[in-house]
């Protein structure tokens, strides 16, 4: 039976791809996040996973990563993003996200801009046909109510008033027959 050595040139091959490998991979990473692969998180930001049959919310709170064809489709990457309600994916204001209809993102006694973008990346899941309608409407209510409590107690009201109305005009969209998610 023949011994078996480590040979010199294996050695030196290993310490090669000691030296290479955080480069190779820093490289690859960049290359997957870039062509819609996991994104890059931020610093203190959670890091998604590529889970078999996620959730709207896992996907909306950055626990599931979107899903691997979802730039192509849509035409940009969903930005992870801390809000008063916690992490959240959301449509970049440059892709059309934001509040619709007749409330903007921010007013005299809210700031609903990451809530609503947050939701239009749940209904761009729905219209890939995985996510749920009813779960990314009632994110958005629980995130505006939250951002609502960090407000001055006296507006305070007046935005779980707003966000109370939004929430029920959501509903009864959905009740609505033919309602298409409009984001």
């Amino acid at each position: 039976m023949r011994k078996r050595s480590a040979r010199p040139a294996d050695v030196s091959g290993r310490r090669h791809l000691r030296t290479v490998a955080p480069s190779v991979i820093l490289i690859v990473l960049f290359v997957r996040s870039t062509l819609g692969g996991i994104p890059v998180a931020a610093p203190g930001a959670p890091r998604c996973r590529e889970l078999p049959r996620p959730t709207t919310i896992q996907h909306e709170t950055g626990v599931a990563c979107p899903p691997r064809s979802f730039a192509v489709v849509f035409g940009y990457r969903p930005i992870l993003v801390s809000t008063p309600a916690g992490w959240r994916y959301t449509r970049p204001s440059s892709a059309g996200g934001g509040c619709s209809g007749p409330m903007s993102d921010r007013g005299p006694f809210w700031s609903f801009g990451d809530a609503c973008r947050a939701h239009d990346f749940g209904y761009d899941l729905v219209r890939l046909g995985i996510g749920d309608r009813g779960a990314a409407d009632l994110l958005l209510y629980r995130d505006m109510r939250r951002t609502c409590a960090t407000s001055d107690p006296v507006t305070d009201w007046a935005c779980r008033t707003l966000a109370d109305s939004a929430h029920a005009v959501l509903w009864v969209g959905e009740a609505s027959p033919g309602f298409e998610p409009g984001g």
